[in-house]
């Protein structure tokens, strides 16, 4: 039985148990996983980050929803993307753009919502990708739930800038630069000028200091040992960062 995923920005509310219920009702035996309730409200972007770094984890055959939909309602299509290893479902808005780079592409549906007739305009995630989803998951054919198309929306990642920001307070960027160990390099945000050394790890450094080192993502991470560098610093996705 595929793993049905979700990733939303609906926090602890209700919605996100409204969408397993649905799912469940359709198919009991389903495996849901929550990647994450608490990307920032709208935040597409982030979605797409957080999309991509957790979908490859995942079995061959896992289904992916997205759910991070400011325009809900309005006249963007929602979709199912069939790749060699997964499906992902959700609104067109650029969500899944990040998580299906590198990876073959085998079908594109733009969903026909007339089928889903008392589908609320304010939360297809539940009545509209949820279902989806489950129905994939029974082995439905995703041509039954719309018409082919080939074109999506895409994010382009900002270059030098903050791509996300953990609850530890560490500073992702879209930078993949690299430095030997030890290196002593410059944090230039802002107005703001901070001498930090290239690390391996965050316990090479003392309590409250400035690090900046390769993190698990691959790109280049500001961290502040036992501490929040964004906090430090003011930070907020999307801004320019320079590391040098």
């Amino acid at each position: 039985m595929p793993i049905i995923t979700l990733t939303t920005d609906f926090g602890s509310e209700l919605y996100a148990g409204q969408m397993k219920g649905v799912i469940l009702s359709i198919n009991k035996e389903a495996k849901i996983i929550d990647i994450t309730h608490n990307v920032k409200s709208y935040n597409i972007m982030e979605g797409a980050f957080l999309l991509r770094e957790a979908c490859s984890r995942f079995p061959a055959g896992s289904i992916h929803v997205g759910v991070i939909d400011p325009g809900v309602g309005t006249s963007r299509a929602g979709l199912i993307i069939e790749t060699e290893k997964f499906y992902f479902i959700g609104p067109d808005n650029g969500l899944f753009s990040l998580a299906i780079r590198g990876q073959k592409i085998k079908k594109i549906i733009q969903i026909d919502t007339s089928k889903f007739e008392e589908a609320s305009p304010t939360f297809q995630g539940r009545d509209i990708f949820a279902p989806i989803a489950a129905y994939i998951s029974l082995g439905e054919r995703i041509e039954n739930f719309g018409r082919r198309t080939k074109k999506i929306e895409e994010l382009k990642l900002k270059e030098n800038s903050i791509i996300y920001i953990d609850k530890f307070g560490n500073i992702i960027t879209t930078i993949q630069k690299a430095f030997p160990p030890g290196k002593k390099i410059t944090i230039f945000y802002k107005s703001r000028k901070i001498r930090a050394k290239f690390a391996k790890t965050f316990a090479q450094a003392k309590r409250g200091e400035f690090i900046v080192l390769k993190g698990s993502s691959g790109y280049l991470e500001i961290d502040k040992n036992k501490d929040s560098a964004a906090r430090d610093l003011g930070a907020k996705i999307g801004e320019k960062i320079e590391i040098y």
